[in-house]
């Protein structure tokens, strides 16, 4: 028996160590702005259930409604419901980051067939999985990532500025002055609810994430308003103290015509 206990706790103690997991650290921020309502909508799933974050991963949702159709906060919320749904149904021995750019797809189907393009919504998706970032976005919402000392825009906006900027690449033209001096600019060419998504911007490979990785996910009405360097300082601290921040600047900027505005803050850490 002497024998047998050297030798197992010598085999335990050339054994690796287990590995260490990351955990995660959530915060949130909504106002009205000067605006009659809010029109966003947002989810967090599994953000505080950390046995549910092993097995199906951390969703979270911004979801900016439309103002100037109608049922803005009606296509939000109904969008953050089918995303969530779509979730709970994902296949997490499959391709996830297809499966994240189908369920944009199939909401947006779902939400013209509901409102029959009277409405529409942005959306941004992130979705933390064995220690991997994958996300998609439809619209003009934000997702950034701190690493270190940068800040890192990881979709682009989908709208008329957009599509100015790579034509005028086309076409040879480095010059953004056109694009930045149109009125119709800030149009969006991809929304859900129209009746046909050209495209949704995604991530083609999941991102390893890392100890001190922080993600904001945000509407117009944040990303809009704060250049990166304010958001840049906003998210050295931690999530709830980044939420304050952000809140804090936009009092501060004090704009006549303030959005609605969203903010989440994902933090990962050991």
């Amino acid at each position: 028996m002497g024998l047998f206990r050297r030798r197992k706790q010598a085999e335990e103690a050339a054994a690796p160590p287990a590995p260490r997991l990351l955990s995660y650290r959530a915060a949130n921020l909504q106002g009205v702005g000067t605006r009659k309502r809010q029109e966003d909508s947002f989810a967090f799933v599994n953000a505080m259930d950390v046995t549910m974050i092993r097995r199906e991963g951390l969703l979270a949702i911004v979801a900016d409604g439309m103002g100037g159709m109608e049922d803005g906060k009606l296509v939000s919320q109904g969008a953050v419901s089918l995303l969530t749904e779509s979730f709970s149904r994902m296949d997490r021995g499959a391709d996830l980051a297809a499966q994240l750019q189908s369920s944009l797809l199939t909401a947006g189907d779902a939400l013209f067939r509901r409102f029959g393009g009277s409405g529409g919504t942005t959306a941004a998706v992130c979705l933390l999985f064995d220690e991997k970032l994958y996300w998609a976005s439809v619209g003009d919402s934000y997702l950034y990532l701190k690493r270190g000392e940068g800040l890192y825009r990881l979709n682009r906006d989908q709208n008329y500025r957009a599509e100015l900027y790579l034509r005028a690449v086309r076409d040879g033209v480095l010059s953004s002055a056109e694009a930045d001096a149109d009125p119709d600019g800030s149009r969006l060419s991809e929304f859900l609810g129209k009746d046909e998504i050209g495209s949704v911007d995604c991530c083609l490979r999941p991102l390893s994430l890392e100890d001190g990785d922080k993600l904001l996910l945000c509407s117009d009405g944040v990303g809009g308003v704060l250049t990166e360097d304010d958001l840049l300082l906003c998210l050295r601290g931690d999530p709830a103290n980044a939420c304050s921040c952000i809140e804090a600047g936009i009092r501060a900027a004090a704009r006549v015509h303030q959005d609605n505005y969203t903010a989440l803050v994902l933090e990962c850490g050991y």
